[in-house]
């Protein structure tokens, strides 16, 4: 992971931990997959919040990332990260029926990633460190997407710095297909976490301050898809 450079905050050392707790004892990324459809969001009131991920993953130009609230379990972590992601991204090709399966299956909302979006930045949930302004603000008819320059589509990437207090923190911005169109299959707002918190959301977030979201979103021109869900 790009975050292992330099020192970390807090946030990005447990979202480290946290990704790498279900690969430890597992040699391959199907492993993985299926540990994670078990797994991931255990500590919420949501099931099966992987069930629109492909059942086997073709090891062919994989960018697969877990982070909280996979493992482990509470209360270990339970209030130093209440929000995670997962996201697999892969060869579009390769997944023809997973993804015919899914466009002809229900679609609750459709987009092109535009700015006029309910953007949920999940690191910037508690902190504005490296804020985008375009993140975390709440709109009419929408429902919410991830930021999608936090996951790697193996197109290039930027790297920012800031020093606060003396430590160092970096950010990591991902070049995303320009032709990225996105399709959200489930998605509610509400706290659905089993032990509440009481975290701090943006006011911008309108009713959207808690909830999840899960769906998939696709580039022809890169021949790309990825699956994806956030919980925050």
């Amino acid at each position: 992971m790009a975050n292992n450079k330099g020192v970390l905050s807090l946030a990005f050392l447990l979202l480290l931990l946290f990704s790498k707790c279900n690969t430890k004892n597992y040699t391959n990324q199907n492993k993985i997959l299926e540990r994670a459809k078990e797994t991931f969001g255990i500590e919420t009131n949501v099931p099966n919040l992987l069930s629109h991920f492909p059942n086997k993953i073709k090891n062919r130009n994989i960018f697969f990332e877990i982070r909280p609230p996979s493992c482990p379990p509470p209360p270990t972590y339970q209030c130093n990260a209440q929000f995670g992601d997962i996201y697999l991204n892969v060869v579009k090709t390769d997944y023809k029926k997973d993804l015919s399966k899914l466009l002809h299956g229900k679609i609750m909302y459709k987009t092109t990633y535009s700015d006029s979006n309910i953007i949920i930045n999940l690191f910037e949930l508690r902190r504005t460190l490296f804020p985008v302004k375009k993140c975390n603000k709440w709109y009419a008819n929408k429902l919410p997407i991830p930021y999608f320059e936090s996951y790697d589509f193996g197109l290039g990437q930027k790297e920012a710095s800031k020093k606060v207090e003396g430590k160092t923190y970096f950010n990591y911005t991902y070049t995303i297909p320009k032709d990225l169109k996105v399709y959200v299959v489930e998605a509610q707002a509400g706290n659905f976490w089993k032990f509440d918190c009481k975290e701090n959301r943006p006011e911008t977030l309108g009713k959207w301050k808690h909830g999840y979201s899960k769906g998939f979103a696709v580039s022809e021109k890169e021949n790309k898809v990825v699956f994806w869900v956030i919980v925050w």
